[in-house]
């Protein structure tokens, strides 16, 4: 059986298996080329992986700083409360502690709402992140 050529000429055998050479060589330069391709997705992976385990990092420091100054707060907070209802206070200062209390609940919802925007963008990457890998 003999192949033919575009111009219509039968293949001897020294054609054909220059031919198939030239397929298997050319088959051979894909596969290494995928293998490269294979190698620079497993560094970008890995890369992504240390980058991911980084910003779970600075994610925690971060989240437990603000839970730490919501703590301070309502202890602050808390005893604004004893001193008012202690008595120790005059009208002047109740009113004074009453608006240092507002502040700081405000601050506590200012630190919950960046608390909270922080885990839904973390929750985000996180997700992005994983469906990557």
């Amino acid at each position: 059986m003999s192949y033919r050529v575009l111009v219509g000429e039968p293949l001897d055998n020294e054609d054909q298996f220059v031919k198939i050479q030239a397929v298997i060589d050319t088959k051979r330069q894909m596969l290494l080329d995928k293998q490269n391709l294979l190698k620079k997705a497993t560094k970008t992976n890995h890369f992504l992986d240390t980058v991911k385990e980084d910003y779970i990092q600075y994610y925690n420091f971060i989240a437990q700083q603000k839970q730490d100054q919501i703590k301070a707060i309502q202890m602050l907070n808390e005893y604004i409360d004893d001193l008012s209802s202690s008595g120790e206070l005059s009208k002047h200062n109740m009113e004074d502690a009453r608006v240092e209390q507002t502040k700081l609940l405000r601050e506590i919802k200012k630190i919950q709402g960046g608390l909270d925007s922080l885990i839904t963008s973390t929750k985000h990457i996180t997700n992005e992140l994983d469906n990557k890998t």
